[in-house]
C-alpha cells in the first residue's frame, strides 16, 4: 500500500507542471494547404470534440474577399492535410470557438460583422453552416487605431465572463459581464489594461486558465512584430480582472518565435490558439502538455496582406 501511495504521489507531482521561464518547442511543417480558390488559411481556433480536434479558420481568396471555414474532424494533427475544408456561407473572420456550458450552447465569436464584435450559436459546431443568425457581442469603439477593435478573446471564471481584444496599436482592452447574462452583448464599455509600443502589443490576444496553478492562474499570449517576424509574448495574472505580469516577453526570450519554435518552414509564429483540455468557457490548458496551433508562411513571401500564404502548423513544448 505504501508503494502504491508513493507511486500515486509521484504521478500527481509529475503531472502538476508550472510554466517554464524559457520556452523551447518542436514544430511540424505546414499541416494543410488551402483548397482551390483560397490562398490563405489563418487565425485558427480549435477545441477538443468527441475525442477529435475541431478547427475553424479565416480564409482569403485569390481576389479581395475574406471568408471563413472549418475542417472536418481529425484525431491526429497530421490528418489535417486530408480533412475536408468546409466553406462557410457567412464570414466569421478571426473566429473564437467555445462551448458555453451554463447554457449548453456552442459560441462562435468573430470580428467584422455588423457590430464591433459578433457571435452565433449552435448545437452542432461541426456543421460549418449550422450556426444561428448573427448576434451582437460588443459595440464599443476605440481611438488611435487604424483597424478598430480586432481579435476578440473570451474567457470566464465562476462568476464573470471577460472579453479581451486588440487594435493593432500597442494596447490590450478588456470588457466584462456577469456570467448569467451570457450569451449577450458586452455593450460598449471597456478598460485599457495594457499599453506598450505597437510592435510589442500588436494583435491576436488569447487568454487561458492554467490547469493546476495555485497562484498565477491565467496565461495571456499576444502577437508582436519583431526583427525576425511575428512572435508571441506571454503574461500571467492571478485573476482575469487583475494586473498582467510579463512572463516570456522579448523577441530573444519569447513565448514562441523564430528563436525557439524549432520551425524551419516559417519565421512567423502568428495568430492561433493553444490546444485546450476542454472546450468550455474556462479556456483550460495543461502546462505539462502545451501545444500551439499557429499560422506560418514561407520566408520571403510578401505582397498584399490578405494573400500572404499562411498555413497551419503545430508547436509542441519540449519539457
Amino acid at each position: 500500500m505504501k508503494l502504491s501511495l508513493l507511486a500515486l504521489a509521484g504521478l500527481a507531482t509529475a503531472q502538476n507542471c508550472t510554466l517554464p521561464s524559457t520556452y523551447r518547442w518542436t514544430s511540424t511543417g505546414p499541416l494543410a494547404q488551402p483548397k482551390s480558390g483560397w490562398v490563405s488559411l489563418k487565425d485558427f481556433t480549435t477545441v477538443p470534440y468527441n475525442g477529435s480536434h475541431l478547427v475553424y479558420a479565416t480564409t482569403h481568396d485569390t481576389g479581395s474577399a475574406w471568408g471563413s471555414m472549418n475542417f472536418g474532424l481529425v484525431t491526429n494533427w497530421t490528418d489535417l492535410s486530408a480533412a475536408p475544408q468546409n466553406k462557410m456561407n457567412y464570414a466569421t473572420v478571426a473566429p473564437s470557438l467555445f462551448y458555453f456550458s451554463p447554457k449548453n450552447a456552442w459560441i462562435l465569436a468573430y470580428q467584422w460583422g455588423p457590430t464591433s464584435f459578433s457571435y452565433r450559436t449552435s448545437s452542432d459546431p461541426t456543421n460549418a453552416n449550422g450556426w444561428s443568425n448573427v448576434q451582437t457581442l460588443f459595440t464599443g469603439k476605440i481611438t488611435g487605431s487604424s483597424t478598430g477593435v480586432i481579435d476578440q478573446a473570451l474567457i470566464a471564471d465562476d462568476t464573470t465572463i471577460y472579453l479581451f481584444f486588440c487594435g493593432d496599436n500597442g494596447k490590450i482592452y478588456r470588457s466584462s459581464m456577469a456570467l448569467d447574462k451570457f450569451p449577450g452583448s458586452f455593450g460598449d464599455s471597456y478598460t485599457t489594461i495594457m499599453s506598450d509600443t505597437t510592435n510589442n502589443l500588436f494583435e491576436a490576444v488569447q487568454v487561458y486558465t492554467i490547469q493546476g496553478a495555485a497562484k498565477e492562474k491565467y496565461l495571456m499570449i499576444v502577437e508582436a512584430i519583431g526583427s525576425n517576424g511575428r512572435y508571441f509574448r506571454s503574461f500571467t495574472a492571478e485573476s482575469l480582472g487583475g494586473t498582467w505580469t510579463k512572463q516570456a516577453a522579448t523577441e530573444q526570450n519569447p513565448f514562441a518565435g523564430k528563436v525557439n519554435s524549432g520551425a524551419t518552414w516559417t519565421n512567423d509564429i502568428s495568430h492561433g490558439e493553444l490546444i485546450r483540455v476542454s472546450a468550455d468557457q474556462t479556456m483550460l490548458v495543461d502546462p505539462c502538455n502545451l501545444q500551439l496551433l499557429y499560422q506560418g508562411r514561407a520566408p520571403g513571401s510578401g505582397g498584399d496582406y490578405g494573400k500572404l500564404p499562411y498555413r497551419p502548423g503545430l508547436l509542441t513544448l519540449v519539457r
